[in-house]
């Protein structure tokens, strides 16, 4: 009899810790995209660099680095607002409009700059894949001065586009960045 209790017992609960886990799992795209979008930008928001470059995709790393190398220092941000988060058709691509109030700490004038990112999921999270200036003052992801677009000199040429090789993504990323 103490075992069938016990099992009467014990039933109700490892159905429920059961359920828990089925829950968490069914978690949809939306709000899959919404929370990699509100932990990135929070996480630039505040500095916190090493967790926001966790949510970037490895090839768009390096350009995401230099374009934000001078916040916090040059830069501080005032409020950022995610306008519009939108997944794509095939659940697979997706886009997010954020509005980003910052003071320049050198003249501390206040800018406003609306970004463009865009988002491509991996396994079952979405990562930044890249990231452009749709609106205000491009200075917030502007590259470093003397950096061109793929990584050399200003006056240096791109030696590999000469030999009729692509770019890579993260080369193309930095480019379209720059273009914004």
């Amino acid at each position: 009899m103490r075992v069938s209790t016990l099992l009467r017992l014990l039933a109700p609960l490892a159905l429920v810790a059961l359920g828990q886990g089925c829950i968490f799992n069914n978690v949809s795209t939306e709000e899959t995209l919404r929370d990699a979008v509100v932990g990135l930008n929070d996480e630039v928001r505040w500095n916190r660099m090493d967790l926001a470059t966790q949510r970037v995709a490895p090839t768009f790393r390096t350009a995401f680095s230099l374009t934000h190398h001078d916040w916090h220092e040059g830069m501080q941000i005032a409020d950022s607002e995610i306008v519009h988060v939108q997944v794509g058709e095939d659940k697979e691509d997706a886009k997010a409009f954020i509005k980003i109030r910052w003071y320049d700490q050198r003249t501390m004038l206040v800018s406003e700059t609306t970004l463009e990112q865009k988002w491509k999921k991996v396994g079952r999270s979405f990562v930044l894949i890249a990231e452009e200036v749709r609106a205000g003052d491009p200075r917030l992801i502007q590259l470093p001065e003397g950096v061109t677009l793929d990584g050399a000199e200003d006056e240096g040429e791109d030696e590999d586009a000469e030999d009729g090789e692509s770019e890579d993504s993260e080369t193309a990323s930095v480019r379209e960045l720059s273009a914004g």
